[in-house]
């Protein structure tokens, strides 16, 4: 505002800004009010039903480690249809599947897997459970299933067992080269989470050991 305005044409275009923009600011003052207010109840609400889902993830684990398995498959069926999007449902799931696999029933087992495996939020709740079908196929000598099941690239902290995996499938194949190359890539990190190192390289040495190094070019 110009300093050379006296004091009271300054007051006097104040007074004309508000009456031109007064509904304006009264308007946006509503609307970051009423925005404030609806986050803190969107914030309520995700709470409330964090709280809800894990109280009935609860019920579902007491009655699962009891043994029950209707009454658990029963608060599964609340989980899913109150709370598709919760972790607490997938996981949920994947202690069915271990329920279903001490009752020999792999095919229920497979069912609650693939579930999790392609739909699941958390990508490692998918890749756990995706590396247990591809197992559970090739238990079921569905080697071929298996592959298409564990196809997809994994991340470093999965690779190894994925590779592991692929390695007993193709070697379920009879394709002895193919079992090879995976069960080297498996043990080629320094690092190899989610394998008994000592095991692969058991199963690299069946399949023919190491692939050798090329031959040095003659000089």
């Amino acid at each position: 505002m110009d300093d050379l305005l006296t004091d009271k044409q300054q007051a006097e275009v104040v007074r004309s800004w508000l009456r031109e923009n007064g509904l304006w600011l009264l308007g946006g003052i509503v609307l970051g009010v009423a925005g404030l207010f609806g986050w803190f109840q969107w914030q309520g609400y995700q709470k409330a039903q964090a709280e809800a889902a894990s109280a009935l993830f609860d019920e579902f684990r007491k009655e699962a480690t009891a043994g029950n398995g209707d009454a658990a498959e029963a608060k599964l069926r609340e989980l899913a249809t109150d709370f598709a999007d919760s972790g607490y449902t997938d996981q949920a799931r994947l202690v069915m599947a271990r329920l279903q696999l001490d009752r020999n029933d792999t095919n229920k087992d497979a069912e609650y897997l693939r579930q999790v495996a392609t739909g699941a939020a958390d990508p490692n709740v998918r890749y756990l459970a995706t590396l247990r079908l591809g197992r559970l196929l090739l238990f079921q000598e569905q080697a071929t299933a298996a592959l298409e099941v564990l196809a997809p690239a994994a991340p470093a902290g999965w690779a190894p067992a994925f590779h592991a995996a692929r390695g007993d499938a193709y070697y379920a194949l009879g394709k002895r080269a193919e079992a090879r190359s995976e069960y080297e890539q498996a043990l080629r990190p320094v690092e190899t989470p989610g394998i008994d190192r000592g095991y692969v390289e058991a199963k690299l040495d069946a399949v023919g050991g190491p692939t050798p190094p090329p031959a040095a070019a003659a000089p």
